[in-house]
């Protein structure tokens, strides 16, 4: 019987629901419709099978897993260390002989794991500095394009886009980043970019390219689907992020219940030990949505508890966004005298840094929660 062609419909949805199909025949036509339509989900859903058919049980791997770990460690161990050399030597240079040094290079400046730490410095520049982010997720591209031919590269360029387009996004290009995300498309349809993890953070930073772009249908349905991807990588930071990114929609919204809700629910997975700048993001987004909805004094009990936390990160953007929020508390507050002190000092201290205080405020919330 030939079931490529059936397409998942309503029907067969409200037919599964009703329990008039099975959620097993329901996947068996979702796999074949996905194996005639897609040569690369043919691929892994084959390999999968293959896996399956010769794997000799969890036991046997239990006792090889081991063997193979410290016969493969202290090489991985090496490359990592290489890596972060380059990596290192690449950030000390003028920015100017940067992409340039890579060009030259023979057998340095290559491989998947520079690429992947450029990549991870890119994201944790977006917030301050989208210039210095959308550069390095340049050379990201550049040390891929020069580096032999993997999955991993495949994966990882992909990627190098999706932050490309996300600093493009900060910088407030929003149809450069547009341009961006449409060439990730292209690559994970054509190129066959697989990888769980990958696929939830193109999800989460197009949601959030489309939350900027108020098109806050597509925002919850890339979302939803990049936290599930998260979860099926085992990438619960991933999962938390996405999930805060989420909130942020809701605020922009003024959809505050959903927007606390989903908040409280994404910090319950998160400590601050475990990632102390993530934790601070969701809190404090999570302080300024009770502030909206007219919860002074909860939110200030957030922030206060949260005061050592904010001592830890004492860039300016940061400590910025505080003084801002603490001037809306008190103003909720009734204290007038304060909140437009602290408000000034907020005002100063952006207008210091060069940036608008209008546009820096308007960005908050949109540029934190990610």
């Amino acid at each position: 019987m030939v079931l490529n062609d059936i397409h998942i419909t309503r029907e067969l949805l409200r037919a599964v629901a009703r329990g008039e199909l099975s959620e097993r025949a329901l996947a068996q036509i979702q796999t074949q419709h996905l194996e005639s339509l897609c040569p690369f989900c043919r691929r892994e859903i084959r390999a999968w099978l293959e896996e399956q058919m010769s794997s000799p049980g969890p036991a046997y791997l239990l006792e090889t897993f081991p063997a193979v770990l410290n016969r493969h460690g202290p090489e991985l161990e090496a490359r990592l260390r290489e890596s972060e050399r380059d990596f290192e030597d690449l950030l000390a240079r003028p920015r100017e002989e940067r992409l340039f040094r890579i060009d030259r290079a023979r057998s340095r400046f290559r491989g998947p794991f520079l690429a992947e730490r450029l990549i991870q410095e890119s994201r944790r520049r977006t917030l301050a500095d989208p210039g210095e982010a959308l550069h390095l997720a340049e050379l990201a591209r550049a040390v891929l394009h020069r580096s032999p031919a993997s999955p991993e590269s495949t994966n990882l360029a992909a990627l190098a886009t999706a932050a490309m387009g996300n600093a493009c996004r900060a910088a407030g290009d929003l149809l450069r980043a547009d341009e961006h995300f449409r060439h990730v498309r292209y690559l994970i349809l054509h190129e066959g970019v697989t990888a769980a993890r990958i696929l939830g953070e193109i999800d989460h930073l197009e949601g959030s390219l489309r939350k900027d772009q108020r098109r806050f249908q597509e925002v919850e349905t890339l979302l939803t689907r990049g936290a599930m991807l998260f979860r099926i990588s085992g990438n619960s930071s991933g999962t938390v992020r996405t999930l805060f990114t989420m909130g942020a929609s809701f605020f922009q919204q003024g959809l505050l219940d959903r927007a606390i809700q989903v908040t409280e629910t994404a910090l319950e997975g998160l400590s601050p030990e475990e990632d102390p700048r993530l934790y601070l993001n969701g809190r404090h987004n999570l302080a300024l949505y009770l502030t909206e909805a007219g919860r002074y004094e909860q939110a200030a009990g957030l922030v206060a508890a949260d005061t050592e936390l904010y001592r830890q990160f004492p860039e300016p953007w940061t400590q910025l966004r505080l003084t801002w929020l603490q001037g809306k508390i008190a103003a909720g507050l009734g204290e007038a005298r304060e909140a437009e002190r602290l408000f000034r000092e907020t005002r100063d201290g952006f207008l210091r840094q060069g940036i608008g205080y209008d546009a820096a405020m308007s960005s908050s919330i949109s540029r934190s929660s990610i």
